[in-house]
């Protein structure tokens, strides 16, 4: 790294990454933004009850959308991204019809199943409303898998602009204007439901639309289409596996609350999650653009690069992600009183799930390293160990413990995972995330968490939003600061300077646009 031309490549490489996960972070801020004031409404409009319901039906749509893209989701992002390197568009286009047609089927047959069994697993929670509740989520689902799909099929081009735009802003803000909409009209909880359904159908379409755009040979027959459909499936099946155990370490324990306890626990338990899962937006930003670089480096055998790349980014994501943990940790029961005060309870469950999120961000994409680099396997095994895990434990804990056995629960399969594949990264790659440069965030963090906390006992605020109001941007201000004063890294700088003048083109363009129009 010492010679200039790599230097320069290496910045090249850190801001492609910038400009990309600058993009994601604001689409993934006005996501969660919009996600998390539906969450509210919900609350506020039908209480912990009948959000326990709509959490129910949310999650088990989720899990079957896994099932239906059958891991395809990763595996056309490693195969568009490495087709396209090699100029193949015929592959290129083989490749994403056959993963679109084939999540379609899949997402068809499994939407009936849940449709038509909805009697069957409403019965195993002991909760009748649930059969009204699942049928009409099960409407969602081609349209989900399909949407993902798509936007998965875009990241291989290099782009995340789009997936951006349909996945992060237009469908959560569809799907919340239409839930006030439903309320407005007197309908309950399936009114919330159906803008679920609706939401789907409009994200479809739009993502089609772009996926157009962005490949417009995609139906052009004039171009022939190798499928390859025995190399997608044989990478894909791990990485379906592996998808549908991660997100088991948090549905599964979702499950079970929901046949031990009331829906009324669940809907705190979900409140108290979500918000825990907060500090996951970093990771999500990165991870968009980051998998097909690691694609093209690995095949270019230019490990030196992406080793650099992966330590620089988890650092970035630890960075990031401590910034909402110690936010949780110092407004836990502020953040739950947004929602009701009857969400308050689950406080504690919501820091011990952040504590396990804090630690999968301090080792980074592990798992998309590994899977972008032909250890699928390796993804899988890991994430299916530490599910299994997670489902024991839950069932051990959840029927005395509640809430608190739930949070353990997730936060043990979450701990195990990053374990896990930071175990196999190392020994596989050679790659480990962790140097000095971590104390620096974690330092500041510790002296903005005391400032934040002097600033509060000093000034006795109501709890909820004006404490929020007053701490939350206190401690980013310090803590920004801190790092600050403790300098960056010249890859910090890099980066920083790639989103500042990223933001500075669009403010000058948006102006301009302004001064035209006038």
């Amino acid at each position: 790294m010492s010679a200039s031309p790599e230097r320069e490549q290496y910045d090249a490489y850190v801001g492609q990454i910038a400009r990309g996960a600058g993009m994601s972070s604001v689409g993934q801020g006005i996501s969660r933004l919009l996600g998390y004031a539906t969450q509210v409404a919900l609350a506020r409009m039908y209480g912990p009850a009948q959000l326990g319901f709509y959490v129910l039906g949310v999650s088990l749509v989720q899990l079957v959308n896994i099932l239906s893209q059958f891991g395809m989701d990763s595996g056309v992002v490693r195969y568009v991204a490495r087709y396209r390197a090699e100029g193949d568009e015929a592959r290129v286009r083989g490749t994403i019809l056959f993963a679109l047609g084939a999540t379609l089927g899949l997402s068809l047959a499994l939407s009936g199943l849940v449709f038509f069994g909805a009697g069957a697993l409403a019965d195993l929670y002991g909760k009748a409303f649930l059969t009204s509740t699942f049928r009409l989520f099960a409407l969602s689902i081609p349209f989900f898998a399909v949407m993902s799909i798509s936007l998965w099929a875009m990241q291989g081009f290099g782009t995340v602009k789009h997936a951006t735009f349909v996945e992060q802003v237009l469908r959560p803000l569809a799907n919340l204007g239409l839930v006030v909409v439903f309320y407005l009209l007197g309908v309950q909880v399936l009114g919330a439901i159906a803008a679920y359904v609706l939401s789907m159908v409009l994200g479809s379409v739009i993502a089609l639309y772009y996926l157009r755009r962005i490949f417009p040979k995609l139906l052009d027959r004039k171009v022939p289409a190798k499928y390859g459909a025995g190399e997608l499936v044989g990478g894909s099946l791990p990485l379906m596996v592996a998808s549908a155990t991660n997100y088991a370490n948090v549905w599964a324990t979702t499950a079970i609350l929901g046949i031990f306890v009331s829906a009324r626990e669940v809907g705190i338990y979900n409140a108290a999650s979500r918000t825990a899962a907060l500090s996951g937006l970093v990771l999500m930003a990165f991870s968009g653009i980051f998998s097909p670089m690691v694609s093209n480096l690995y095949r270019k055998g230019s490990m030196a690069h992406l080793g650099y790349l992966y330590k620089d980014v988890s650092r970035w994501t630890f960075t990031g992600s401590l910034v909402f943990f110690l936010l949780i940790v110092l407004l836990s029961r502020d953040i739950l009183a947004v929602f009701g005060e009857k969400f308050v309870s689950g406080w504690p469950a919501m820091v011990i799930i952040a504590t396990a999120g804090l630690f999968g961000a301090s080792v980074g994409l592990t798992g998309r390293v590994l899977a972008m680099t032909g250890h699928e396997k390796t993804v899988m095994w890991a994430r299916l160990g530490s599910a299994l895990l997670s489902v024991v434990v839950g069932v051990a804990l959840i029927p005395t413990y509640g809430l608190i056995g739930a949070a353990v629960a997730a936060a043990t399969g979450i701990f195990l995972v990053n374990a896990l594949t930071l175990f196999y990264l190392r020994r596989l790659l050679g790659f480990w995330p962790y140097n000095n440069q971590y104390l620096k965030p974690l330092l500041s963090g510790t002296l903005a968490l005391g400032g934040a906390m002097l600033v509060g006992w000093a000034l006795p605020l109501p709890a909820g939003l004006p404490t929020i109001a007053v701490l939350a941007p206190t401690f980013v201000v310090l803590f920004a600061a801190g790092v600050l004063v403790l300098r960056l890294s010249e890859s910090d700088r890099q980066f920083l300077r790639t989103v500042w003048a990223a933001m500075r083109r669009n403010t000058v363009g948006r102006k301009g646009a302004a001064e035209g129009g006038a």
